[in-house]
């Protein structure tokens, strides 16, 4: 609580006339480049995984709209449905090299101008198709499609996979 003293002492200092030159407070330099280098080692840090389909574009992958904000381990994502047959799911993660992905089920893809590991029924799960969009070496926005869990149809989760990844792709830094 500030006491009046403390008020009146800073409508003085205020009013106070004062020489030379005004420069920054330093304090605000230090916690704009602080925020820079966060931008910059980690361009995905501001990311609303929400916001990366339009209702447009969610109505062509068949999901509901709008995406439900979840979090997991700490990171944002977002999930939309699709009644009766699985859904989606996006969010920022690590880099691509850093995830535990099936390597056995993946192979390398273009989405965009980005380069993507797309992993067909990763640990045997036919229903489930993952595209890691590689952003730098430290950051990747994760898409992950999973049909009903007694479906065998890989090819349809990934095919909503990878469209879903080429509509976010552009939205992308």
């Amino acid at each position: 609580m500030v006491s009046f003293a403390g008020v009146a002492l800073l409508a003085t200092a205020c009013s106070s006339p004062q020489t030379g030159n005004p420069s920054p407070d330093p304090r605000t330099e230090t916690t704009s480049t602080t925020t820079s280098a966060a931008a910059a080692k980690d361009p995905l840090a501001a990311l609303k995984p929400c916001d990366l389909l339009t209702a447009a574009e969610i109505g062509s992958l068949g999901l509901t709209a709008p995406g439900s904000p979840e979090k997991l381990g700490g990171k944002e994502l977002c999930e939309w449905k699709i009644s009766g047959n699985g859904g989606l799911s996006a969010g920022a993660e690590k880099g691509v090299a850093d995830l535990n992905l099936d390597k056995a089920a993946s192979s390398s893809i273009d989405v965009g101008k980005y380069e993507a590991v797309l992993v067909k029924a990763p640990n045997g799960a036919a229903s489930l198709c993952t595209v890691a969009i590689e952003v730098t070496d430290s950051s990747s926005l994760v898409v992950i499609a999973n049909l009903t869990a007694s479906s065998t149809d890989t090819a349809a989760a990934c095919e909503r996979a990878t469209k879903a990844a080429e509509l976010i792709a552009p939205k992308l830094p």
